[in-house]
């Protein structure tokens, strides 16, 4: 029966090429502007996700009230990871990013200045997922003047990140690093990037206190832990450790803790190692994609009404010759469908063309490869079912309601139906009923002047 609806299908669209041509171009333009919006929107949702531990991983964010100001930052006091990690059991891992100046580095006559090398804790790997190259993730950040380097930093220094293992740059200083590891690059949709991490334990003595402030802080807690607890505690931290330095000058501090998983989309923070983005636009772009379906479903159900009188006598046959409407429906459904997948297919043409553009546009560096991830397809396959379905379902529905012996009387009457499905085409019969009025009242006319008696 399928194959059997798959070859009418095709059959009438090839049937009339001007009136399927528009129909697709329609819906090709809806689902291909849909589907650019869906995949920023994904990519926008998708920050920090790609860590193991991103349910469980929270950074330490400083809110600080002056007798006149009030701001936040995303940094917290060095003293305050170690106090955590030391003192209360129920943080799992704690990790530190220290900043660095603007340093020089170089291996042999290749010298660059880097702007994006970070002191991290040891614990660093443990915490959040960044693949390896080579070296490993267990030990690499241990001793003292060990370095970690993204794949594209170790490439301008070396022939290769293989070859970059065990082997050293010198910074400004005369310090040598040695490299223990190459990692994949920081992925785009991560709220802080780098390009190389260096041993914490190469700076022993910068120890800091509790008035400055400076370092980003994460903690990882244990899954479905309770954010209240965590609160108590950093409120105890506050009253013992921060409070006595702070209170002769008005000064309060509340430490908040952000869901890494938020950061990009929630934070409202001026001073973020990387630009963020906005939840409200994200609602905003799923509403106009959500409008642009809707609006090529409605003009494809215009389009499918409007050309309803040249279908009407096929109905009609049909239905004479012992079609059911359950089956006309099926049919018309199977038609729409049919033209979603062709539109679908057209789109994704179009989307790998554009896509160059659309990255300068909206400054991601989206791939086409990202089309293939399962919410994706999810969305492609809905996609089909709703332009399909949805947009062919009150053709289908109106069609199938023709009585056929007026049809092949030559009237198009609509019979069953819910008044909904009859009273939305009253333009498109109006204008048919007036055309046919038009041909007709002339003849009656005529009649009646030849007939005797009249005159």
């Amino acid at each position: 029966m399928l194959k059997n609806l798959l070859k009418i299908s095709f059959r009438n669209l090839l049937k009339d090429k001007v009136y399927s041509g528009i129909n697709i171009l329609g819906l090709t333009i809806g689902i291909t502007c849909s589907l650019l919006l869906f995949l920023y929107i994904l990519d926008e949702l998708s920050y920090d996700r790609y860590h193991k531990n991103a349910d469980m991983i929270y950074r330490v964010v400083s809110n600080i009230k002056e007798p006149d100001n009030a701001f936040t930052w995303a940094v917290a006091q060095i003293p305050l990871g170690v106090e955590l990690r030391d003192n209360y059991p129920e943080v799992k891992n704690v990790v530190r990013f220290f900043g660095t100046d603007r340093t020089l580095y170089k291996n042999g006559d290749k010298q660059f200045y880097e702007e994006q090398f970070f002191l991290a804790d040891s614990t660093v790997f443990d915490m959040f997922s960044y693949e390896f190259i080579v070296g490993d993730p267990a030990t690499a950040l241990d001793n003292s003047f060990s370095l970690v380097l993204t794949e594209k930093t170790a490439k301008k220094y070396f022939a290769n990140a293989e070859s970059a293992l065990n082997q050293s740059l010198q910074n400004q200083q005369g310090e040598e690093l040695k490299i223990t590891g190459v990692i994949r690059d920081v992925p785009l949709n991560s709220h802080f990037r780098f390009d190389g991490l260096i041993s914490r334990n190469t700076q022993p003595k910068y120890q800091g206190s509790w008035g400055n402030f400076g370092v980003f802080t994460y903690l990882q807690l244990p899954a479905g832990y309770d954010l209240s607890k965590m609160y108590s505690s950093l409120e105890k931290v506050i009253k013992e450790k921060v409070n006595p330095i702070f209170d002769q000058f008005g000064i309060k501090i509340h430490y908040e803790l952000q869901k890494i998983t938020d950061i990009h989309l929630h934070s409202k923070i001026q001073d973020e190692a990387e630009a963020g983005g906005d939840i409200s636009y994200i609602y905003i772009f799923a509403a106009v994609a959500t409008f642009m379906l809707i609006i090529a479903c409605i003009n494809y159900m215009n389009l499918a009404t409007a050309r309803s009188a040249n279908r009407a006598k096929e109905v009609g046959l049909r239905k004479v010759m012992g079609s059911q409407r359950g089956q006309l429906i099926a049919q018309f459904l199977t038609e729409s469908v049919v033209v979603a997948v062709i539109s679908l297919i057209i789109s994704l043409a179009l989307i790998y063309l554009l896509l160059p553009a659309f990255n300068t546009l909206s400054n991601k560096q989206l791939q086409i490869t990202s089309i293939t991830q399962p919410s994706v397809l999810a969305a492609l396959l809905g996609i089909v079912l709703v332009t399909g379905i949805v947009g062919g379902s009150y053709p289908a529905f109106y069609l199938s309601g023709f009585s056929p012996v007026n049809v092949l009387k030559g009237k198009l009457a609509v019979r069953g139906g819910s008044s909904f499905f009859r009273k939305v085409p009253a333009g498109q019969r109006s204008g048919v009923q007036q055309r046919k009025r038009g041909s007709v009242e002339p003849q009656q006319s005529g009649n009646a002047e030849e007939r005797p008696g009249f005159g």
